[in-house]
């Protein structure tokens, strides 16, 4: 830290990249390296200049982002959290854990994921705007680039990190309530 940065009472370290990575959508996680650093060593100065702006951050589990309210994000959130939710129903009929699945470190093939392998599937991701492998390959990079997945396209890799824990819990409440609907209408 240069001399002049410590005299500027609004000097945080690695604010502006910080900032970008925020606003943007990005979610910062241990996986973001330098930027999680800043964020856990500058925590209270962050919150506190970006509540000034008008911005409040979001502390869960081992991530940081902005909470938003915008239509955009509502329909990348619905998105995501089908995205997710097919994910769960597949790894959960195939009889494995889910969470200790989601979150393996050799992650996933990306040519293998489920999301077109049935029609229900298909049709949940059509109802989405998500009708074929170039628009969930579009989803996918967006998700890594807010942070909730680590995707390498050319390497038809792709990993959930820790932000997708936000999602998780949403669709598993999801698919109980369908599952109990689906329980209800056999019963009739």
């Amino acid at each position: 830290m240069t001399e002049a940065n410590q005299r500027n009472p609004f000097y945080i370290p690695g604010k502006q990249e910080v900032f970008s990575a925020l606003v943007s959508g990005k979610h910062i996680s241990p996986h973001s390296g330098e930027l999680y650093r800043y964020l856990q060593e500058h925590q209270q100065d962050y919150m506190a200049e970006l509540e000034t702006l008008g911005y409040t951050l979001s502390h869960e589990q081992d991530y940081y982002y902005l909470q938003t309210q915008d239509d955009k994000a509502s329909d990348y959130s619905r998105k995501a959290l089908v995205l997710i939710a097919v994910m769960i129903e597949s790894i959960a009929q195939k009889g494995h854990d889910i969470i200790e699945t989601l979150y393996r470190p050799q992650g996933f093939e990306r040519d293998q994921l489920p999301h077109f392998s049935t029609e229900r599937y298909k049709n949940y991701m059509q109802h989405l705007g998500v009708e074929d492998e170039k628009s969930l390959n579009t989803l996918l990079r967006n998700l890594d680039r807010s942070g909730f997945i680590e995707y390498r396209e050319a390497e038809n890799f792709l990993r959930f990190l820790s932000p997708c824990q936000r999602f998780i819990q949403l669709a598993l409440d999801v698919l109980e309530q369908q599952k109990q609907a689906e329980q209800e209408e056999g019963s009739q």
